[in-house]
């Protein structure tokens, strides 16, 4: 192997691998990330840049992510570019429309107006969700890795786990099946993790629904400026980023991986140790014959049930109506799956001062089978998701400047109150992210692949880990990784000399 060589390579572009990074470097050890752009955070359309997704964060004050930004020394930075949504979220239904918060104040007083009948046992189930949710947080905060590695940190998992609900609990009994408040929560919670409708279980209903009640924080730069706040730290410690290079090879001597052959020049790159920042699956396919057992095992377990379809808006701000949230679950027909356009999820970032228009993100899961039928389908969804998007946004035609979706491959629309004439040339599609079904064991009902694949050197950091968890389960797995490649945080005593501002 060259002198092209680093303690620990990361590789892929799930966010827990560019927050391990960010902390590899932190601590003084020579990291490389790449392999993080495949899928860029931002696309061209007619002339206009978008984000590929919102930039939605959690709660900067829960211990889990506040322990990572202190370290990387970004928390008042995420506090000013990542104001918190105010109020937490808003969920539209046939007819109603209701905030919820992080008080109980707010949410009974919505709750007791749109659904007076229903109003003691929707306070019933979301007291129950809060309890689960915070019977949760001292794990989650610990300094544990999570999944489990190792008889203690299991040992410890099996005690919080008696007080959680068993799997198969029905989470928002007793409501019936088809009330729109139940629908309402249960579609939060699946659009707030990484795992497919009918997946996620009691407790990550609720770890969800906690999640999004304590308050999301929201950069109006969207993906590509959450992924920015993490590649500054990167390099600015001991680590190195390579853009727009694809890996080709594992080199394993051995049992051990020592190398990553990258492409296009086919170089290698040595290294001890490896963080997959990426699906079990794809590493199966770059280890080929190569791949552990235990690999095998986890990527058979886990596979996309639905993936998650963007469009992306430019609307002028006079097409909000007054008092929408940031946030917007909406479900179209309680009735009906929440899947497609019949439920959505609606984020909307802060006004661009150069223009004064302000971004939209909609979002729904579309059946991972109906997506290997086509892009065609892709096309037929979007003119329906305009539909839904109408109801909460009634004159949102009348200030469109542009609307497009990086996933379907076509042309962008240029709305009335767009510039003509603008290049409308399609957009090459990009993958979509999956939303996940899983065989594996649950831990605490929000786990599912663990960070040890079965070979050495190899460490899995990805959505994979903790996909119940969503936004929060990134930063934990991020924690437990480096905590396994590193050791736990050591002590030590502030010098006077630091530097204690820090937002410069």
């Amino acid at each position: 192997m060259d002198t092209n060589f680093y303690d620990v390579v990361v590789c892929g572009g799930d966010l827990p691998g560019l927050i391990a990074a960010a902390l590899i470097s932190k601590r003084g050890t020579r990291v490389l990330l790449c392999g993080h752009d495949q899928v860029p955070s931002t696309f061209m359309a007619a002339g206009y840049q978008l984000s590929r997704g919102p930039g939605l964060l959690p709660s900067t004050d829960y211990e889990p992510v506040a322990r990572v930004l202190k370290e990387l020394n970004q928390a008042q930075i995420a506090r000013r570019r990542a104001p918190a949504l105010v109020p937490a979220f808003q969920l539209v239904l046939p007819d109603r429309r209701l905030d919820v918060g992080p008080g109980t104040e707010l949410t009974l007083r919505e709750v007791t107006r749109e659904f007076p009948d229903d109003a003691d046992t929707i306070r019933g189930v979301l007291e129950r969700a809060a309890g689960v949710h915070a019977a949760l947080d001292p794990i989650l905060a610990s300094d544990l890795t999570l999944p489990p590695d190792g008889f203690w940190e299991r040992r410890e998992v099996a005690r919080v786990e008696p007080h959680l609900p068993e799997p198969g609990t029905d989470p928002w009994a007793p409501l019936p099946q088809q009330h729109p408040m139940r629908v309402a929560l249960a579609t939060c919670a699946t659009l707030l993790s990484h795992l497919g409708p009918g997946e996620t279980g009691a407790v990550a209903d609720a770890a969800a629904v906690g999640m999004a009640r304590r308050g999301l924080h929201r950069m109006d730069g969207g993906l590509a400026e959450v992924a920015g706040l993490f590649l500054d730290r990167i390099r600015a410690g001991t680590g190195d980023v390579r853009e727009k290079v694809t890996p080709a090879e594992l080199v394993i001597k051995r049992g051990k991986v020592v190398g990553l052959k990258v492409k296009p020049r086919g170089e290698p790159i040595g290294l001890d140790r490896l963080i997959w920042a990426d699906s079990a699956a794809a590493l199966v396919t770059l280890a080929g014959d190569k791949s552990s057992r235990r690999l095998r095992e986890i990527a058979s377990a886990i596979r996309p049930a639905c993936y998650r379809y963007t469009l992306c808006l430019l609307l002028r701000r006079e097409a909000l109506p007054e008092g929408m949230a940031g946030l917007v679950f909406s479900v179209a027909d309680p009735e009906l799956p929440a899947l497609e356009d019949n439920a959505i999820m609606l984020t909307t970032g802060g006004a661009r001062p150069k223009d004064d228009s302000v971004a939209m993100w909609v979002e729904c899961l579309v059946p991972a089978a109906t997506v290997a039928a086509g892009l065609g389908y892709l096309a037929v969804l979007r003119g329906r998701l305009r539909e839904h998007i109408a109801r909460v946004v009634p004159f949102f035609d009348d200030h469109l400047v542009v609307l497009a979706s990086p996933h379907d491959g076509l042309a962008p629309e240029i709305g009335r109150a767009g510039t003509e004439p603008r290049k409308r040339d399609h957009i090459a599609p990009t993958p979509m992210t999956p939303a996940l079904s899983c065989d594996l064991p649950r831990t605490l009902g929000v786990g599912a692949a663990p960070h040890d694949v079965g070979m050495k050197n190899v460490f899995l950091t990805s959505d994979e880990n903790l996909p119940g968890l969503g936004g929060e389960g990134a930063f934990i797995s991020a924690w437990g990784a480096v905590r396994l490649l590193l050791g736990p945080l050591p002590r030590r005593v502030s010098s006077r000399k630091e530097i204690l501002i820090e937002d410069g």
